[in-house]
């Protein structure tokens, strides 16, 4: 039976991707755990959503993954700089995003001849067929870089995730690699919700992390 599924194209694809991007995310959401921004996945879930559900709403039949990972990747950083002030915190800049963003789709969504298609259903709960070829290019490069990453950088990575301010102190560019996680968490939850959909990509942030925490008590 398991060779008969994989005899198909489109579950070799989503299962390619699905351990992608599960690697990704593992390994992300480990910090962003630990920093207690474990909720911004939900978030640019929920802003990915709105972007996918504009393009639907105004006539576009194909969004182009270049015009949406740009759109979130920006919301990353919007994030993190509302994360940093002290009037609003990180859960509550989350909150704001993840609701306005869902309303936002929601209202474009609804614009669109007959109300939501099957398409933007497949957004909110996953779809397997929506896994494809560039998905897995752009994946694939986004794994390599997230490896490579915290095989170079671990001792930074671990400091700035534990005590970013001792981190900035002896030279670290804090910003910097904030921004990366930032653009590394965007890129894998864009392409994870289109297998997973927007309500449960953030459980691939949150779940490892949290059970791993369980069961180990080293970085």
């Amino acid at each position: 039976m398991i060779s008969e599924m994989f005899a198909h194209g489109f579950i070799q694809r989503a299962f390619i991707g699905g351990v992608l991007v599960s690697l990704c995310a593992a390994l992300l959401g480990v910090s962003l755990v630990l920093k207690r921004y474990s909720m911004i996945g939900d978030g640019l879930s929920h802003v990915s959503f709105g972007v996918y559900a504009i393009a639907i709403g105004v006539g576009f039949t194909k969004i182009p993954l270049l015009i949406v990972i740009p759109v979130v990747i920006f919301a990353a950083y919007i994030l993190l700089r509302i994360g940093e002030s002290t009037k609003v915190k990180s859960d509550a800049a989350i909150g704001l995003f993840s609701s306005s963003a869902l309303a936002i789709g929601y209202i474009f969504g609804s614009l669109k001849h007959g109300g939501f298609s099957t398409d933007i259903n497949s957004l909110m709960f996953g779809s397997i067929v929506f896994a494809n070829r560039q998905d897995l290019i752009i994946m694939l490069i986004t794994a390599a870089l997230v490896i490579g990453l915290f095989i170079i950088f671990y001792n930074r990575i671990f400091a700035v995730t534990f005590d970013e301010p001792f981190a900035k102190a002896t030279g670290t560019n804090t910003r910097l690699f904030n921004m990366l996680f930032a653009s590394l968490t965007a890129i894998t939850i864009v392409i994870g919700m289109r297998i997973m959909g927007t309500l449960l990509i953030s459980s691939i942030i949150i779940f490892p992390a949290l059970s791993s925490m369980q069961v180990f008590r080293k970085f």
